[in-house]
C-alpha cells in the first residue's frame, strides 16, 4: 500500500507525520490502600524476597497452617487468611528467615538399565536396575545428572517431581525423544507448575524462540531453577524408557518421586539481624501496600523493625497487645516499646482484645487471637468504596457499631473499669470489647487512637492518619511523574494537580474549614515554587490541610425546667 506521509523528512518534499502525543493522561490511583504488608513465619513461601498472596492462592502459597500451641508464631497465618476473607485484596508477605535456612537441590539421575547374565535355568531376563533415581543434595553433583531442581518457594512439607516424554515416531518406528514435560506437585499431588521443553541446549520452538527446558522455565518463573547436567551431547530418552507410554487406565505414564524435603527452615529462633533483613526486603519490595500488620507478634525486636518500616515508608502499622493481659500489663507492654518517641508515632496503632473466640480458619481451638489485622482488612474493604472523585470514606474510622467483630464463639475474658479504660486511652491503646447500642450488643473496636504522644491534636486520630498518609502518597507519586520536565511545566502541573486533589478531598468530606487565621477560612492551601537556593532544578511543595475529626466523646446534659 502507499501512504501520504513519512516519519522523518530529509531535504525532499513531503509530509512528515510525527508520533501521537498524549496530553490526556493524568496521575491515577492504584488499589494499594486495599493491600497490607506483613513479616511472618510460614511453612511455605520464598525467603529471598516478598511475595503476594490473595484469597484464591493463600493455601497454595502459605500451606494450611500449623497450630498456635505448637508455635506462637503461627498466629500470623491465621491473621493473613482471615484478613483476605474480610476485605483485604492482597497481602505482601515477607517470610521470616533464619541464617540457618538452606535450600537444597533435588537431583534426578538416569542410569541405563542392566540385565543379569543368563543362567542355565532362565532363558529370558528383566531389567533390574531402576532407570531414574531421585535424591536431595546440598550441592550440585560433580557427576552427570538428568535434572537439578532448586525450588525457591521453599515448602517445609516438601514437593514431588515428575516427568513424562511423548512417543516420537519416524518412518513408522519409535525413536528417542529429547522433549520432556516436567511437573512440580505438592505432597498431596496437586500440581503447582508444569513446563515443557527440550534437553537440547540448541533447541528452538516453531517460532524460533529458545526451547531448552531451563530457558523455558526461566522465561516463565523465577521461583524454580532447573539445570541439566548430561554433558555436551543432547540427552534423548531411550524408546524403552518408563517415561513414555500410558497406564492401564489410559492416562499418561509419569516418572514420579516420593515427597522430597529440599528446604530446611533452620529453626524459628530469630535474631535481630533476621528481622532487619525482613524489614529491608519489605521496604524495597516492588509490591505496594498501605498498611503493615504485626501478625500478632510479641517480639519487641520485630515490632521495633516494623515501626522503623512504618517511618521509612509512611505506612500505618497496626499491632496487637496480647489479649490475656490485664489493662495494667497492656499499658506496660506498649510503654516498653516507646513508640511515642518515633518521629511518626501517629502511624502506629495498638489494639488490645481481651477476647477468646473460635479460630476463623478452624485449625486452632478457641483462644486469644489478635484483631489488629482484621481491623486492617475492614479498612481495605472500606477503601474499595470510592466515590466519583476517587476518594474512599477514610474519614470514617474502623471503630464503633458500624464495624463489629465477626468471629464466632466470642467471650470477653476481662472487663475493664472506667478508670482502666481511661488509662488505656491515655496510653493510646484501642480496646476491642463488648458494648451495647440501640440495636443490641456487639463486640467492637471501641476506640481509634494512634500512638502519637498528643492530647489535643488531629494526629491522635486513626482516621486522620488514614487520610493524611493517602494524601502524601498521592502527592509524592504525582510529583514523581513530573520529574525531568521543564521547570515552568512542572510548576503548573503540580499546582493543577494539588488544586484538583484538595478540591476533591473537601467535596468528599475529608477536609473542613480551618480556624487558623492563616487559612482564611479555607480547608486547604498550598505553595509550589522553585527552591530559592537551587531554582534551576528544585521545586518546594508545601500544603496545609484541616482534616475532619472523628467524635470520641459526647457530653449530654438534661435540664428540667419549670
Amino acid at each position: 500500500m502507499t501512504v501520504s506521509f513519512v516519519r522523518q523528512l530529509g531535504a525532499e518534499p513531503g509530509v512528515q507525520l510525527n508520533p501521537l502525543r498524549d496530553a490526556s493522561g493524568s496521575p491515577t490511583a492504584d488499589n494499594s490502600d486495599q493491600i497490607f504488608g506483613i513479616v511472618m513465619r510460614a511453612t511455605r513461601g520464598r525467603i529471598d524476597k516478598p511475595f503476594v498472596v490473595d484469597r484464591s492462592n493463600v493455601y497454595k502459597k502459605l500451606e494450611k497452617g500449623e497450630q498456635i500451641r505448637v508455635n506462637a508464631l503461627n498466629e500470623a497465618w491465621v491473621h493473613v487468611v482471615e484478613a483476605l476473607n474480610n476485605g483485604a485484596y492482597q497481602a505482601v508477605v515477607q517470610r521470616l528467615m533464619s541464617t540457618k535456612a538452606k535450600i537444597k537441590y533435588i537431583v534426578v539421575k538416569y542410569t541405563a538399565p542392566t540385565t543379569p547374565q543368563p543362567t542355565e535355568n532362565v532363558e529370558t531376563y528383566t531389567e533390574t536396575t531402576p532407570e531414574f533415581s531421585f535424591s536431595v543434595e546440598e550441592e550440585l553433583p560433580k557427576t552427570q545428572y538428568l535434572f537439578a531442581i532448586k525450588h525457591l518457594d521453599c515448602f517445609n512439607d516438601g514437593i514431588k517431581v515428575s516427568f513424562h516424554v511423548e512417543d516420537k515416531t519416524e518412518n513408522g518406528k519409535d525413536v528417542p525423544n529429547s522433549i520432556v514435560t516436567l511437573r512440580i506437585s505438592d505432597p498431596d499431588g496437586d500440581k503447582l507448575a508444569e513446563y515443557k521443553g527440550s534437553m537440547d541446549i540448541e533447541a528452538k520452538d516453531d517460532y524460533g524462540s529458545p526451547y531448552y527446558l531451563p530457558d523455558v522455565i526461566a522465561s516463565q518463573t523465577d521461583s524454580l531453577e532447573v539445570s541439566i547436567g548430561m554433558g555436551s551431547t543432547p540427552f534423548q530418552f531411550p524408546v524403552n524408557s518408563s517415561a513414555y507410554g500410558y497406564t492401564e487406565n489410559g492416562s499418561q505414564a509419569w516418572v514420579e518421586s516420593k515427597t522430597l524435603i529440599a528446604f530446611d527452615e533452620g529453626g524459628t529462633e530469630y535474631e535481630t539481624s533476621d528481622y532487619l533483613k525482613c524489614r529491608e526486603a519489605l521496604q524495597f519490595s516492588s509490591q505496594n501496600y498501605a498498611y503493615i500488620s504485626s501478625g500478632g507478634t510479641r517480639s519487641p525486636a520485630l515490632l521495633y523493625q516494623l515501626a522503623q518500616l512504618a517511618f521509612d515508608t509512611n505506612r500505618q502499622l497496626r499491632f496487637d497487645i496480647p489479649g490475656e493481659l490485664d489493662p495494667e500489663a497492656a499499658v506496660a507492654f506498649v510503654e516498653q516499646l516507646n513508640l511515642g518517641a518515633n518521629k511518626c508515632a501517629h502511624l502506629m496503632q495498638a489494639f488490645w482484645a481481651p477476647l477468646k473466640a473460635d479460630d476463623p480458619t478452624g485449625i486452632n481451638p478457641k483462644g486469644h487471637i489478635g484483631l489488629a489485622t482484621l481491623n486492617i482488612a475492614l479498612a481495605c474493604g472500606r477503601n474499595a468504596q470510592r466515590n466519583s472523585k476517587g476518594f474512599a470514606p477514610k474519614n470514617y474510622p474502623i471503630a464503633g457499631k458500624e464495624w463489629p467483630v465477626n468471629r464466632t464463639g466470642l467471650m470477653q475474658t476481662y472487663t475493664a473499669t472506667n478508670q482502666e479504660k481511661s488509662k488505656l486511652a491515655t496510653a493510646k491503646i484501642n480496646p476491642v470489647v463488648f458494648d451495647v447500642f440501640t440495636s443490641g450488643g456487639l463486640y467492637i473496636y471501641q476506640d481509634s487512637l494512634t500512638c502519637a504522644p498528643v492530647t489535643n491534636s488531629a494526629r491522635k486520630l486513626i482516621s486522620v492518619a488514614d487520610m493524611s498518609t493517602d494524601i502524601d502518597d498521592k502527592v509524592t507519586k504525582a510529583c514523581k511523574d513530573f520529574l525531568q520536565l521543564p521547570m515552568k511545566v512542572a510548576l503548573n502541573r503540580i499546582s493543577d494537580y494539588l488544586t484538583n486533589l484538595f478540591t476533591g478531598a473537601e467535596a468528599s468530606g475529608w477536609l473542613v474549614p480551618a480556624s487558623d487565621p492563616s487559612m482564611g477560612g479555607a480547608s486547604w492551601r498550598f505553595e509550589v515554587k522553585p527552591n530559592e537556593v537551587n531554582p534551576f532544578d528544585q521545586i518546594d511543595v508545601a500544603y496545609w490541610l484541616r482534616y475532619d475529626g472523628a467524635v470520641r466523646q459526647i457530653f449530654v446534659t438534661q435540664t428540667i425546667t419549670k
